[in-house]
Formats: structure tokens, C-alpha cells, sequence
């Protein structure tokens, strides 16, 4: 037991909003589903009000047990005495109880003023029957308008999920986060009303060819079939949602101008502060900034997502916020948000006055670049970014990564490479060989192709990645449906100047063998993967079931790096003398692809 001469719990008083995300929901017909995620979005809670008493003892002796059961009867049977009011706080039933309580307050207003005027004069009974006219007409008017806000907002969350486009319903998360509390002229909102409709038009724009090819490569002709009419589900449902949300942010601001309520001066409610952290991890104390804590708010979702604010800077087209787990881009003009993970990103180089971020993406490498005003913001932008480089693909190094450099100065090679871009490829369908039947005969025939490759042939690099996205694409036909298995492909080029030695490759988890596929520049007796050379690497899982998840983790190690690849996750460590960098990252449900460069480091 311990003894405890006064505990006090102070009164706790919370908002609770509740909202599902979109989930899968396995059915036999699609009206099963889309009741389903018509009732999810039913369900979801919109600030219900719960307040809690204090606790107090004093000079207790109780076992630790005992007392914690007390205090959680407590704070319990006051939830339960509260569930009422977040029942009626569902967002089906918010529309109505919003109009009731506007109308309510309005019609009050109608009786109780003229009869308050009443007792201190005539004059004053006019002035009351006026005033509580105009509450009644302003009570109906808000109750109204905003009951159909509520039920407009419903209705296109449940919009939004029948698109099945998961960047598009994250963009639009985003973007509501993003204006959560803002307030502005009606000016501000008409542009921020217009803003969400190009985006959604934008959007169903294109989806029109990117959700058949996306389709289409997961799941050959009946996904392209699938992907096409998603497509057109898509073209006709985003651009309503669209609406929906323009509609949703006016009718929220002549609600918010006429409301009751906001007739009162409220003091402002300012954001918690933002602490930065330097590039060695400490957390630097700062004064207040205004900007800086709507940025933080932005990254946590205010306080609802655990992740962690970095800094912020704003340049002339976006604001720039990083955080523990993203890098966030704001458009400046359209306030439309762009978000990457730290891992998803190659590395970053300058140019003039231009910051260029490369990143990683299912068709290979793509840049983006982000002009600045002077040297001076240009350092500030490379010192924001360097905090978390060592999370980069590539480190942030871009002596491995330099693409204007690349084809020149790699040792070995013995003819000029055409420019090519890892990744390209992808997502290309090719008709399966009909010799093939089997996993065998997918990597036998891919092994007499590659064998025959060395760098003579200027389309060398192009042909080897045709080859690794074949065997993915080539597998994804043999193994479908409910056959289908987890597979991997890993190339690796030596451009060190010298040989490397291949000294085991594995599957740490998975269902075969780990398959190399070399170049001619291979010696396969001694293992050693000549200057210009290259290696493909290739595994797959089990069928996945209740029991295992069919992962696939592939380890290799040579006497210049050791790698490990899986489809969640991959890794790379040069030894050293050496450097090595990925050159694709390209990953989805069921595949990853890989190709990794070995250079000797530079003196």
C-alpha cells in the first residue's frame, strides 16, 4: 500500500471529434459496399461536449490497485451519465440538432426580449419586438444554412470515398486541415471556394488515363476494364465533390458572419508554440511566432497526428515546412498542399538560385525545383532539408546521384549510354511468351537475355531495366489472383573502376532462393562482377494466408556495400572506400524494384 496525504485531479472539459477513415470492405456486390461507406461516414462525431469533475482525496492508504480502480469508476460513470450527448453529436444527427438549437435561440429571443422591454417601458417593448424579430430571422436563416452545410459535408465525404482514389482523398484531407479555423472576407473564401473546384475538376481530369494504366498493371485487361470505369466514376463524382466543398466553405462563412454568437468580441485563442530543432536534434527555445505555430498545426493535424515540427520557410512560391516524417510544400496563391516522406526522397542539389529535390516515384526519378530570392534563403532551404538528409534515399548525396554526370564518368562502360531513366519503364504491359509456364521458365529465359548483355551496346542500361521490370511484369501474369505472391528485383551496376565481389545474397524472409541474373562482365566461379558489369537479383514470397503475410526480404553483400530490400523498407551501407546509392526505388502492394550503383569514393 502507499499513503498519499492529498490527491487532486483537476475538472477536465474535451471536444471530442471522431471521423473513420476510408476502410476496404470485401463484399459480394458493390451496393453492399457503397451502403457501408455511406453508413461509415454516418457515424462519424463532430465536437461532442464531455466534461469531467475533479478528484479529490486526502490521506489515503491504499494499494495502488484499488485506488486506480476508484479513480477510473470515477471518470467512467460520468462518461456513461455523457453518452446522450455524443449520440447527438453524430454527424447524421448534428444537421437537425444545429437547426434546432438556432431556431430555439431565435425563437426565444422572439418571446423573452419584448417582455424585457415590456417592464421598463413602451419604447423599450418596440425595441425588444425588433430585436427579437431580427434573432428569430437570423436563427432560422442560420439554422438553415447551416444544416445543409452539415448535411452537404456528409454527403461528399461519402463522395469522395466512391472515387476509390486514395492521393485524391488525401489531398482533400489535407487541404480541410490546412483551413481548419481560418477565418477571412468572403473575398477569401470565394478563393478558396474556387480553388477546391479547379482542384477536383483538375484531378478527375486526370484520372481519366491514370486510373486505367495504374489498374492495368496490377491486374492486366480486367484491371484495365476496372480502371477505366473508375476513371469515369472518378470524372463525373470529383468534380460534385468539388462543388460540394466550394459550397461547404461559403455557406460556413455566411453562417459564421450571421451567427449569434459571433456578434460577441471573442479574444483570440492562440496556437501552441513552435520549437525548431537544429540539425544535432536538440529542440531550440524561441520567441513566439505566429507563422511558425500555423505550420506546426498543419503537420500535426492540430494535435490529432503524432508527428513532430522541424521549421519552416517561406520563398516566394510555397512555404516550405519539414517535419519529423514530411516535407511539405504550400502553393503561396492556391494554398494547395504537396507532402513526401523523407524516405521518398533521392537527395537535393542547387542550381543557380534554384533548390532541385529529386524523388523517388513507381516511373523512376523525377525533380522538382523551388526557386528562391537570394543566397542567403538559398541556405536556409539546403540547412532545413539537411537536418533530416541522413533519412534520404541517398543522403542527400549528390555525388552518387548526379544525373548530368552519370553515363560520363562511370568506369567500364565501354560505349556511350543513351540517357535513360530507371524506372521508365514501368508499368508497361507486355503479352506473356506462351513457352512460359512456370517461375522457372521466367527466370530462365530472363537469364539467357541479360547474359548475353555487356556495355558495348549503347541502349545497355535501357535493356537491363526493360529485362528487371519483364520479370516483375512476366510474374504478375504467371502467379494471379489467388496465387499471387510477393516478388522482388534488384539490379546492381559496378561503377567502383575495379571488380566487386558478390559475397552471398539471401532471402532473410520469403519463398525461394535468391536468383542472380548477371551481365557478360560476370565470373561466375570466383564471383566477381567486373567494371561496367551488372547483376540482376530476384526472389518472391509465399502465398500469403491467416498464418504468414508472404513478405519478401532480400539481404546482399559484396566486399563494397551490403543491401537489404524488402517491399516496406530497404537500406544501403558502402564499406570503406566506397559509395552507393539508389538509382530507383520504385514500390507498390505486391512488387518492388530496385537499382543500386556502386562508385568508388572520391579522395
Amino acid at each position: 500500500r502507499i499513503y498519499i496525504e492529498e490527491l487532486h485531479l483537476h475538472p477536465v472539459r474535451l471536444g471530442l471529434t471522431f471521423t473513420q477513415e476510408w476502410m476496404e470492405w470485401r463484399s459480394s456486390s458493390e451496393e453492399e459496399h457503397i451502403a457501408f461507406q455511406i453508413l461509415r461516414g454516418m457515424a462519424s462525431i463532430a465536437n461532442a461536449p464531455l466534461k469531467f469533475t475533479s478528484f479529490m482525496v486526502a490521506n489515503v492508504f491504499e494499494s495502488p490497485i484499488a485506488l486506480t480502480r476508484i479513480i477510473i469508476t470515477h471518470y467512467t460513470s460520468q462518461l456513461t451519465k455523457q453518452i446522450f450527448g455524443i449520440v447527438g453529436s453524430l454527424a447524421i444527427l448534428n444537421a437537425p440538432a444545429d437547426f434546432i438549437s438556432n431556431v430555439g435561440t431565435g425563437v426565444r429571443d422572439f418571446f423573452y426580449e419584448p417582455i424585457n422591454g415590456l417592464v421598463h417601458g413602451p419604447a423599450q417593448f418596440v425595441e425588444g419586438l425588433e430585436a427579437g424579430t431580427q434573432s428569430l430571422a437570423r436563427g432560422v436563416f442560420v439554422g438553415v444554412v447551416k444544416s445543409a452545410a452539415n448535411v452537404t459535408s456528409v454527403v461528399n465525404s461519402n463522395l469522395a470515398g466512391l472515387t476509390a482514389d486514395e492521393n485524391f482523398m488525401d489531398e482533400r484531407k489535407a487541404h480541410q486541415r490546412m483551413l481548419a479555423d481560418q477565418t477571412g472576407t468572403l473575398q477569401d473564401s470565394l478563393n478558396l471556394a474556387s480553388n477546391s473546384l479547379a482542384r477536383s475538376f483538375r484531378s478527375g481530369a486526370v484520372g481519366i488515363w491514370e486510373q486505367p494504366a495504374i489498374y492495368a498493371s496490377k491486374h492486366g485487361s480486367m484491371g484495365f476494364v476496372k480502371g477505366v470505369g473508375k476513371a469515369l466514376v472518378g470524372a463525373v463524382v470529383k468534380p460534385m465533390v468539388g462543388v460540394g466543398d466550394a459550397a461547404v466553405l461559403v455557406m460556413n462563412h455566411v453562417t459564421d458572419a450571421a451567427s449569434i454568437q459571433n456578434q460577441q468580441q471573442v479574444l483570440p485563442k492562440r496556437l501552441r508554440r513552435a520549437l525548431p530543432q537544429k540539425k544535432c536534434g536538440s529542440v531550440k527555445l524561441v520567441p513566439y511566432d505566429d507563422r511558425a505555430a500555423k505550420a506546426q498545426k498543419i503537420v500535426t493535424g492540430g494535435e490529432s497526428l503524432e508527428d513532430v515540427y522541424i521549421g519552416h520557410l517561406a520563398i516566394p512560391t510555397h512555404l516550405i515546412i519539414a517535419s519529423e516524417a514530411f516535407v511539405w510544400a504550400i502553393d503561396t496563391h492556391s494554398r494547395e498542399p504537396w507532402s513526401i516522406k523523407w524516405e521518398e526522397i533521392s537527395h537535393f542539389d542547387v542550381k543557380d538560385l534554384q533548390l532541385q529535390l529529386t524523388v523517388f516515384g513507381q516511373q523512376g526519378l523525377r525533380s522538382f525545383d523551388f526557386g528562391v530570392d537570394d543566397e542567403s534563403q538559398l541556405e536556409q532551404f539546403k540547412n532545413l532539408l539537411a537536418i533530416q538528409a541522413h533519412r534520404m534515399g541517398n543522403g542527400g548525396n549528390t555525388s552518387v546521384m548526379n544525373a548530368s554526370s552519370f553515363y560520363e564518368h562511370l568506369p567500364g562502360i565501354q560505349s556511350p549510354q543513351l540517357d535513360h531513366v530507371f524506372g521508365s519503364c514501368n508499368n508497361v504491359r507486355r503479352k506473356l511468351n506462351s513457352t512460359i509456364k512456370d517461375e522457372i521458365d521466367v527466370i530462365e529465359q530472363c537469364f539467357a537475355r541479360v547474359k548475353e548483355m555487356d556495355s558495348s551496346s549503347q541502349q545497355f542500361f535501357q535493356t537491363l531495366d526493360q529485362e528487371a521490370w519483364c520479370l516483375i511484369d512476366s510474374w504478375g501474369q504467371v502467379f494471379s489472383g489467388l496465387s499471387s505472391r510477393r516478388c522482388i528485383t534488384a539490379g546492381l551496376i559496378n561503377g567502383t573502376g575495379h571488380d566487386v565481389q558478390i559475397k552471398s545474397t539471401k532471402l532473410v524472409e520469403g519463398g525461394s532462393p535468391c536468383y542472380s541474373i548477371p551481365s557478360k562482365e560476370f565470373n561466375a566461379e570466383q564471383g566477381l562482377l567486373k567494371p561496367g558489369g551488372c547483376v540482376l537479383f530476384f526472389g518472391w514470397g509465399v502465398v500469403p494466408n491467416l498464418l504468414q503475410a508472404g513478405n519478401v526480404v532480400m539481404s546482399i553483400e559484396t566486399n563494397a556495400c551490403e543491401v537489404d530490400l524488402s517491399i516496406r523498407s530497404n537500406s544501403s551501407a558502402a564499406k570503406a572506400g566506397y559509395q552507393v546509392g539508389f538509382l530507383e526505388k520504385s514500390v507498390s502492394e505486391w512488387w518492388a524494384k530496385y537499382w543500386l550503383l556502386v562508385r568508388k569514393l572520391r579522395s
